[in-house]
């Protein structure tokens, strides 16, 4: 009896933990340590500022906070701070002037504010509360294609890292050849999957210049496994999630709304469900390629997709 008792309590208290994992995950932290993982890992910041007498504070960390899909949202987006106004957040009720509870403050990695809301949300209000927060530092942080210009010869690139199709990380740092970066639209783009098979011809060519070829996806692996369905390419594919390779290079762009809903109408779920969000950002079709060092020394870009470079361009500079 005893027995059963104590794993019917563990059952319970696993149900229990799992319906609390998968809402918002409050760190422990406070705002500068909070400043410095958005800033590393591009996300904004997220404060609930409560007290311990408002009801529909209580409201919000038992029905909204817990919700999955709420969770979802913030948890891959934000840094998320859970914060007593009336203790540690005696300052920063004062900085923001808040006077409603419970408070909502998004600021980006510097502290500085994107949005204020206060008050109770349901977990659908609050999705969209989250999504216009959203789509506010998309309109700060991206750039046309006019304006991306993309990384100069001579100039080092830090290690990034991002997984293939199927799990493996690679991690540039640990590359001891010269780097062949080239990056691609996704499975979708004709140009790109041609020029990819075109590629196939440097592979002779790349062990004796001590190089390796990687090219680069802003799509999922599921797309990827596409892109190398149509291309038979025996080159690693790696998925740039969040785009953080392509804003390394400054290749990365929003298309303008007369492309982008010609892209979702065409192209569908291939083009709106492929990425990491729903922005329709894009990489310009660039090649570089780095030394031993990690140093670019030469690069093809141009704003025009079916513009690539050469095969023989490439092979002159390794």
């Amino acid at each position: 009896m005893f027995k059963k008792m104590v794993l019917s309590f563990l059952i319970l208290l696993g149900i229990s933990f799992n319906a609390q994992s998968t809402g918002i995950n409050f760190q422990k932290i406070d705002l500068e340590a909070a400043k410095k993982i958005a800033a590393k890992e591009n996300k904004l910041i997220f404060i609930d500022l409560y007290t311990t007498w408002c009801g529909p504070c209580k409201l919000m960390a038992k029905k909204t906070f817990t919700d999955p899909q709420i969770g979802k949202m913030f948890n891959k987006n934000f840094v998320n701070l859970a914060i007593d106004a009336e203790k540690e957040g005696i300052n920063l009720a004062k900085e923001f002037k808040v006077v409603n509870y419970p408070s909502f403050l998004f600021l980006d990695p510097k502290g500085k504010l994107v949005q204020y809301d206060f008050g109770y949300y349901n977990p659908t209000q609050f999705l969209e509360v989250g999504a216009s927060v959203l789509r506010k530092k998309m309109v700060q942080t991206d750039k046309t294609l006019e304006q991306v210009k993309g990384k100069m010869v001579g100039d080092k690139i830090e290690n990034f890292t991002a997984k293939d199709h199927v799990g493996n990380t690679f991690s540039s740092s640990q590359e001891k050849e010269k780097l062949i970066i080239v990056f691609i639209r996704g499975q979708w783009c004709p140009y790109c999957n041609k020029y990819i098979e075109t590629l196939q011809n440097l592979a002779p060519e790349l062990k004796s210049k001590n190089a390796r070829l990687v090219i680069i996806s802003p799509e999922k692996p599921e797309f990827i496994e596409k892109t190398i369905g149509k291309t038979k390419t025996d080159y690693t594919v790696l998925y740039d999630e969040g785009y953080k390779i392509a804003e390394a290079f400054d290749v990365l762009y929003t298309p303008d709304s007369e492309t982008l809903n010609f892209y979702n109408y065409r192209l569908k779920d291939d083009f709106a469900k492929s990425r990491s969000d729903n922005s329709g950002r894009l990489p310009v079709s660039a090649t570089f390629i780095l030394n031993e060092g990690k140093e670019i020394i030469w690069r093809h870009f141009d704003p025009d997709y079916k513009k690539r470079a050469s095969t023989e361009d490439i092979v002159k500079q390794l």
